[in-house]
């Protein structure tokens, strides 16, 4: 997705695409499964926000060249406020958007939000 088609998806009111590669999380036992073994990134995203786009960018970056070596998992906070607040009770950290958490057996190994949210900081926390 460019830039440009993101920000038209956005002033519209539409959701643009995202990769195939996300799971999407939409139940208890899927945010349990999350959080029991594994390395897990949860992204908590808006698509009415600029900020998450651009860190949706970042993180799909990551996502395109790392998928072997992490679970990255969706959440539209919108549309999914219940699994967002799910995983907020459940990992302690309160909710934020954008928002990166990352887990590693079932214990969070690091978060961050907003402009915090960098490829790099993805990167070492997963490789």
């Amino acid at each position: 997705m460019s830039f440009f088609s993101g920000l038209r998806g956005m002033m519209s009111g539409g959701k643009p695409m995202i990769s195939e590669k996300w799971n999407i999380p939409e139940s208890e036992s899927d945010v349990d499964a999350i959080l029991s073994a594994g390395t897990h990134v949860i992204y908590k995203h808006s698509f009415t926000c600029a900020t998450c786009m651009f860190s949706k960018m970042k993180v799909e970056e990551v996502l395109e060249e790392n998928a072997d070596n992490a679970r990255f998992h969706f959440i539209d906070v919108r549309t999914n406020r219940t699994i967002s607040n799910l995983i907020a009770e459940k990992t302690g950290i309160r909710h934020e958007s954008p928002q990166a958490i990352i887990l590693k057996d079932g214990k969070v190994f690091d978060h961050q939000s907003h402009g915090s949210i960098t490829k790099k900081m993805i990167e070492e926390a997963i490789i």
